[in-house]
């Protein structure tokens, strides 16, 4: 058994997810031009009088008001793949029918879901979180199923009888039959799908060409269909239609926020994250922009992503109205879990990685510089800034929160706590030391971090916290 679903308003439903409700009280619709007639609309269209299959210009007559947009068949199978992939985690067997069609094989699934009802409440589950309309119909073959879901049928169960009903309505013309087989079928009396059952596969052999005998076959079951089965993509990919050209920036968090939680959605079902986003806005008579977002640490969640963006978009300016934003996602990466110790002294609310992705995302790459341990033993050497700094936590031994540029005489009484640690280092590049490190505390308890030369002078090269 075969389920077919049919969704006959893709491309403008996927444009609702991208604004407020607000926008749609004006009437739209979707125009195929290369037929001149409408193919989608919204209910304020609809309220005006007018129907799917009018042409524009009769359309317009009844609504002078009329927002029209043009049929983009790469939209509507974006939001087609968009569904496969969310219904590929509970159904295995799914076909894609472009444009608007996907068909799930039923009976192996049946094995985990134990009955049909079972299985249909958590297809249509999925299909409601999505918010798409629908229509659906089940049969012995894809394309049987097919022709009851364009027929709004919405049974999952039909009698003989109630089949040959549905079937009775359904004329030739809608089927995948070439003109010339239809009208040859016409002469013999037979104009709706239900008449074809009366005939065998040898009679119609006879009689007609083998294209009408393999649609017969396969479409009452007595063939066996070549299908091709969804595999689903390992990148996520996905573009947000606008309704309206946009000019500010601040217009975008709607669709952005669609597209985040598209990726957080997609991310989560395969337990993946990822370090890097490509926005791509594409603008009106310019070159698209590109916006790369990146995060210093692996991250899966929309809001922190939408943090992220949120910042880098405040130093970025239009120079033409943007028309689609685009969101990508290819280096994806296995999600490892982080175990914490409950009583680790080391509790913070952002680790130092996320700090450093809040301040690129803010003042750009090249602003944030981190220090990097470089191995020297002398402290005026052991670290350098770099733009890439590898975090790391190591144990050494107890070092002053504050390092002086240039060490400075030591001028007042003080009293050793710990000490000496010598360091004698620097011969390798003719600048050699010799020291001996104390931490000492002075009248004001402050305790500082001071060392003695070999010529007996002191200097004061840290201050602890």
């Amino acid at each position: 058994m075969w389920l077919y679903l049919y969704f006959p308003m893709l491309q403008l439903e996927g444009m609702t997810k991208q604004t407020v409700s607000g926008d749609f009280v004006t009437p739209v619709v979707i125009i195929d031009g290369r037929k001149n007639q409408i193919v989608q609309l919204n209910d304020a269209a609809q309220q005006r009088g007018i129907k799917i299959g009018m042409g524009l210009g009769t359309a317009c007559a009844l609504c002078t008001q009329l927002h029209v947009l043009p049929y983009d068949d790469l939209l509507e199978r974006q939001q087609l793949l968009e569904i496969a992939n969310t219904l590929y985690q509970v159904s295995a067997d799914i076909v894609i029918d472009e444009p608007n069609g996907l068909v799930l094989k039923v009976d192996s699934m049946l094995s985990l879901y134990h009955d049909l009802p079972s299985y249909w409440q958590v297809i249509s589950g999925q299909l409601a979180q999505l918010g798409k309309s629908y229509y659906y119909g089940m049969g012995e073959s894809t394309i049987m199923a097919k022709l009851l879901a364009r027929e709004h049928c919405n049974a999952l169960m039909l009698t003989q009888c109630q089949k040959r009903h549905y079937l009775g309505k359904i004329g030739l013309t809608r089927t995948s039959l070439d003109s010339r087989v239809v009208e040859l079928l016409a002469r013999t009396g037979v104009k709706n799908v239900a008449q074809l059952e009366q005939f065998s596969l040898s009679e119609l052999a006879k009689r007609f060409d083998t294209e009408l005998v393999h649609y017969v076959g396969c479409l009452f079951g007595k063939l066996k269909e070549t299908l091709n089965y969804y595999q689903p993509v390992e990148t996520f990919e996905l573009t947000a239609p606008l309704l309206y050209e946009v000019e500010v920036m601040a217009w975008l968090e709607k669709p952005i926020e669609h597209l985040l939680s598209r990726l957080a959605l997609f991310l989560q079902q395969r337990n993946l994250v990822t370090r890097t986003l490509y926005f791509t806005l594409a603008l009106r008579d310019k070159e698209a922009l590109e916006i790369t977002l990146n995060s210093a640490e692996p991250e899966y969640k929309a809001a922190n992503w939408q943090r992220l963006l949120n910042l880098k978009l405040e130093s970025i300016t239009l120079d033409a109205p943007v028309q689609s934003v685009s969101l990508k996602a290819d280096a994806l990466e296995a999600q490892h879990a982080t175990i914490k110790d409950l009583f680790s002294t080391q509790q913070s609310a952002m680790s130092a990685q996320g700090l450093r992705a809040i301040l690129c995302a803010k003042l750009g790459e090249q602003a944030v510089q981190g220090l990097q341990l470089t191995g020297d033993p002398r402290p005026e050497k052991a670290s350098t800034y770099s733009h890439e700094p590898r975090f790391t936590t190591l144990k050494s031994k107890l070092r002053p929160t504050i390092l002086f540029p240039k060490p400075q005489p030591l001028c007042e009484r003080v009293n050793i706590i710990s000490g000496p640690e010598r360091i004698a280092s620097g011969w390798w590049d003719g600048e050699p030391v010799q020291r001996d490190y104390f931490i000492v505390q002075n009248e004001q308890a402050q305790r500082l971090w001071v060392f003695r030369e070999q010529n007996n002078h002191w200097y004061i090269h840290g201050v602890f916290s």
